[in-house]
């Protein structure tokens, strides 16, 4: 594991991921090699029990700008020749070195916050679409840069986007390419909170530690259904509703949230 994210265990219960990019001297851009890290954490968390929540952040002041775009994103390329004829499936192939582990962020099942401490760029921008919560400097900025280089929001944003902003306020990122202030995108919903930067981490934590002391198995399937029947009419969500239903009420956590209510006491949730 590299020096360019670190991670570390926060919590009451050690239940809090921590990930941090970290490459200030860059705005924290990504590479590949700390794109294959990132992947590693997120796929080694998602078998963790002990995972409860995840937050991730940037070093410095900045959030993410985006891919490194001064050569340093794919070290191990191998340098083309100016008269080599386009290669399409070597550039889908390399390409998943960025989309797996933005795949990989989205199959977690537990509750990811984006702490956004500065500016949210391309890629970074994305990738703060795809957390499930946010909370926000004032000193943030966000940008779909892509279009300004000929391209589109193509780590996701596309389909994260829309879902949070609207569609006219996102198609308008999208198609301008301009930056929206932090106080404009909490307003069009991008941020839960948004603060000034001292009290950016004590918030972020805040939430964090709600968050931890939740019932695992009941947010894991509620964040589950949320995505998974998106699309459904109203009573094929429910037929999936009613399948999962019984994993939730037979559980220990479920036992516990009621002998907890009737004594009138703070729950002491397992994840069993």
């Amino acid at each position: 594991m590299s020096e360019a994210i670190l991670t570390e265990r926060r919590g009451n219960k050690d239940g809090i991921l921590w990930i941090t990019l970290n490459r200030p001297e860059k705005m924290n851009a990504l590479t590949f090699p700390l794109l294959k890290d990132f992947r590693d954490i997120l796929i080694d968390a998602r078998f963790d029990r002990s995972v409860r929540c995840i937050v991730i952040t940037g070093a410095g002041r900045g959030f993410c700008a985006g891919m490194d775009m001064g050569g340093n994103a794919n070290p191990d390329a191998e340098p083309k020749s100016a008269n080599a004829p386009p290669d399409p499936e070597g550039y889908r192939l390399n390409f998943r070195h960025e989309t797996e582990t933005y795949i990989a962020l989205k199959r977690m099942e537990v509750p990811i916050i984006a702490m956004i401490n500065g500016p949210a760029v391309g890629a970074g921008f994305d990738l703060v679409s795809h957390c499930d919560m946010a909370v926000g400097s004032t000193a943030a900025r966000f940008q779909v840069a892509y279009v300004k280089r000929g391209v589109y929001a193509d780590l996701g944003g596309f389909w994260s986007l829309p879902k949070i902003l609207g569609w006219r306020k996102s198609m308008e990122m999208m198609m301008t390419g301009r930056f929206m202030s932090a106080e404009e995108a909490h307003e069009s919903g991008l941020t839960n909170y948004l603060v000034e930067p001292q009290q950016l981490e004590e918030k972020t934590m805040e939430l964090a530690l709600e968050c931890e002391a939740g019932p695992p198995i009941a947010q894991k399937l509620g964040k589950m259904l949320a995505i998974r029947t998106s699309h459904l009419d109203f009573d094929s969500a429910m037929q999936w509703s009613e399948s999962v239903i019984p994993v939730v009420g037979l559980s220990q956590d479920s036992i516990e949230g009621m002998k907890a209510f009737g004594e009138r006491r703070e729950t002491d949730f397992t994840g069993q």
